[in-house]
């Protein structure tokens, strides 16, 4: 088995691990909450079964504290707000045709009026259903009203009491995986130059490079679901912030992605150029630097992925090596590029397009000034333990000083 193909089953491996750990703590998680709302309305309402305050607890516990505290709240006032709104109307008119669409039409306003966002259907749900069982003649609206409280108070205890976990390893494993994608792209790029590819199979990777802001976009929403699951969660005073690091480092993805798509739109013009897929050396020449720009990529994720771990020693002198040798390839590259090129402005235009989007790329994974983000991030984390310990020193000195300056005792 190749390593490339190793690391790529290893990995896999790893993740089927890590879901079948996250289900069972997902299904054990949202059991209990349930589980503890039905007990709870059972004991507090004792008349018939409270489905509804499981059901609501369901619904509440969310993957983070704050989504649970704004779905709990938003539930529990598109709840009131259809009681209310159906009590009202049953009392007056009660249920007909027009009264129906009426109550549908009013519920729909208010909702959006109260900005329940995705439990705007909430609101007209449940006065539809105290409107078909009697509304304020029958103790079902209260009782709704009751048993969503008490299932959405147990949803944000659950959350409170056992906080969801940061899982901090699944940001920087989304921004090595778009980096792995560029990579595949790079090496499959590479072998099909040295097979003979012509300019319809550069045309393809084109399209393929075009893609690739999507895998970035997934790695940008799995870095704002780790932004939003330290807000309000205890356990975040534990675990060193790491977004920030791993933000800079997908926002350097992004710019690579942005250059390979230039690089590809390059190469698919150069193979287009008459006798552009018969240059055997320039082609072997840009195939080599192809696969050090997938190595120089792959290795620049993994190495965001290991600062995201909190990894003492990231793997900086891989990342490092595979830039040299990317320097090296670019050198021998231009100097077939200046050759081929001649007098032609066409190829003289081509050419420098194609070493701008490898400069870019190279500025863009500069092992150094990765090392400074690192620098500056693990200053930032330090900084509020060590303002804290100055504060205390200052103030210890401070009352030493006032208890120096006090006169002895009777010596008036």
């Amino acid at each position: 088995m190749r390593p490339a193909a190793a690391r790529s089953a290893r990995r896999l491996l790893r993740a089927l691990r890590r879901e079948r750990r996250v289900a069972a703590a997902k299904a054990v998680r949202l059991s209990g909450a349930c589980m503890a709302a039905y007990l709870v309305a059972q004991a507090l309402l004792p008349h018939g079964d409270p489905v509804l305050a499981p059901l609501t607890a369901l619904l509440v516990v969310q993957v983070t504290l704050r989504s649970t505290l704004t779905s709990g709240l938003q539930r529990v006032l598109s709840v009131v707000a259809g009681v209310g709104v159906s009590t009202g109307l049953s009392s007056a008119v009660g249920f007909t045709w027009w009264s129906l669409g009426l109550l549908i039409a009013a519920t729909v306003v208010l909702g959006q009026l109260l900005r329940l966002g995705d439990h705007l259907l909430e609101v007209p749900i449940s006065a539809m259903l105290v409107l078909a069982v009697g509304g304020s003649t029958s103790s079902y609206a209260v009782g709704r009203v009751v048993e969503t409280v008490l299932g959405a108070a147990v949803g944000v205890a659950v959350n409170l009491l056992f906080p969801p976990g940061l899982r901090p390893g699944d940001a920087g494993a989304a921004v090595e995986h778009a980096a792995a994608e560029m990579a595949r792209l790079l090496e499959r790029a590479a072998g099909g130059l040295r097979e003979g590819a012509g300019s319809e199979q550069a045309e393809q990777w084109l399209v393929e490079a075009r893609g690739l802001p999507r895998s970035v976009a997934e790695a940008d929403r799995a870095l704002r679901e780790a932004v939003d699951r330290r807000q309000l969660n205890p356990r975040a005073a534990f675990i060193p912030d790491a977004t920030g690091l791993l933000r800079s480092g997908l926002d350097a993805l992004e710019v690579a992605a942005a250059a390979l798509r230039t690089l590809f739109a390059a190469m698919a013009d150069g193979l287009r150029e008459p006798g552009g897929e018969d240059a055997a050396e320039l082609r072997d020449a840009f195939a080599v630097l192809l696969d050090e720009l997938a190595a120089a990529v792959r290795g620049f994720g993994e190495l965001v992925h290991a600062e995201g771990r909190g990894a003492t020693e990231p793997p900086e002198r891989e990342l490092a090596a595979a830039l040299e040798a990317l320097r090296e390839a670019r050198a021998r590259l231009t100097e077939l590029l200046l050759l081929d090129a001649g007098e032609d402005r066409a190829l003289w235009q081509l050419h420098g397009a194609l070493l701008a989007a490898v400069e870019r790329l190279l500025r863009a994974l500069d092992v150094e000034h990765r090392g400074r983000q690192r620098e500056e991030w693990a200053e930032r984390t330090r900084r509020p333990v060590l303002e804290a310990v100055r504060e205390r020193a200052e103030r210890d000195r401070g009352e030493r000083e006032v208890w120096h300056r006090l006169p002895p005792e009777g010596g008036r």
